[in-house]
């Protein structure tokens, strides 16, 4: 009884020893002493309103919360993608902790998530209130990244890339500020053009049943109705492209009988479209203004074909009129000819 006594305590004290083996070890090496599956940052995204991303080259892009909706303050206060912020605020919140790939100042920098060298400086604010500082560093993986919490020396590994944290305005901009919603609309205007929609179809006015090609019909209508934006241009250099002729123009009429015209401007290398309803100047790509500029009444007609010609008769060739006899006219008897000449003597 005694020696199972000396042996169990003798099997504490060696497990006591191990586990304190391990935690100097642990604390000397860079191993992560926090549970993998401990939370990386703790925050709640819904109480962050502002979100600030830098760039090593310098370039940087601030989004904030209006209501359930994200702005652009620094790009004349345009949409941003809602749903691009909110993704990544999200992946960020349930990125888990892991074990720690390194945990020294000289592996942050080895990793690119050290203070001066890295490749995006992210933070999160709950009104002026730092909740997340974070520095992303160079590729992981597939959509993965070194990350570092600015104050301490883990680097973990997060499934957030780098291009998922753009610091550029345009590539957080809310694409489809150009787009209509064709449900909501019932008639557009272009030139010659006149289309009305009657419950769900589109049609071309004036033109006769059969006349009008769907499949064109419905190319124009995506080229109405699709235009992308690229960016958001200064107004200063952009409003005085519109007190010439527009390369394009067109009126959208919605259901509700409100209207809304869309002009396009050539501005170097891409053309800029500014809406009746918004005070953005926005930058599209010369390939979709251009498909506008080029539309025309004719292109929504069905083609017809034009009613055959009558063949002339073939010629017939030349070696077969060779071939082919001429009828000769027969002589007249010669009594004929005899009496011929006599009525002529008689008569003089």
């Amino acid at each position: 009884m005694l020696l199972r006594v000396i042996y169990a305590a003798a099997g504490l004290l060696a497990m006591q020893l191990g586990l304190a083996v391990f935690l100097q070890i642990s604390s000397s090496s860079g191993l992560n002493a926090a549970l993998p599956d401990a939370l990386f940052a703790a925050f709640d995204p819904a109480k962050i309103s502002t979100v600030q991303i830098s760039a090593s080259d310098g370039k940087k892009v601030t989004l904030t919360k209006n209501g359930k909706s994200w702005l652009l303050p620094d790009s004349y206060s345009a949409p941003a993608d809602s749903g691009q912020v909110e993704d990544l605020l999200q992946k960020v919140a349930k990125a888990k902790q892991g074990l720690a790939v390194a945990s020294t100042k000289g592996a942050a920098k080895r990793f690119k998530t050290a203070d001066n060298e890295f490749e995006r400086h992210i933070v999160f604010k709950e009104g002026d209130k730092a909740a997340v500082d974070l520095y992303l560093g160079s590729s992981a993986g597939f959509r993965q990244s070194y990350a570092r919490l600015n104050g301490k020396d883990e680097v973990a590994s997060i499934p957030v890339s780098g291009f998922e944290a753009e610091a550029d305005a345009d590539k957080w901009l809310d694409k489809g500020l150009g787009r209509l919603n064709r449900d909501e609309l019932k008639k557009i205007e272009l030139a010659d053009i006149v289309l009305t929609r009657q419950d769900k179809d589109w049609q071309l006015d004036g033109a006769a049943a059969g006349d009008t090609s769907k499949d064109e019909l419905g190319k124009a209508l995506d080229k109405l109705t699709g235009l992308a934006a690229q960016g958001v241009l200064d107004p200063a250099k952009a409003e005085p492209l519109f007190k010439q002729t527009p390369a394009a123009q067109f009126t959208a009429t919605k259901n509700d009988n409100s209207t809304v015209t869309y002009a396009l401007a050539k501005q170097d290398d891409h053309y800029v479209l500014k809406s009746s309803a918004s005070p953005l100047y926005l930058k599209i790509g010369t390939w979709q203004a251009e498909e506008l500029t080029k539309l025309k009444r004719a292109n929504l007609l069905v083609k017809k074909e034009a009613a055959p010609v009558a063949a002339a008769p073939a010629p017939v060739p030349t070696a077969q009129l060779a071939q082919t006899p001429v009828p000769v006219p027969a002589e007249p008897p010669v009594q004929q000819q005899t009496q011929a000449a006599e009525k002529k003597e008689a008569g003089q």
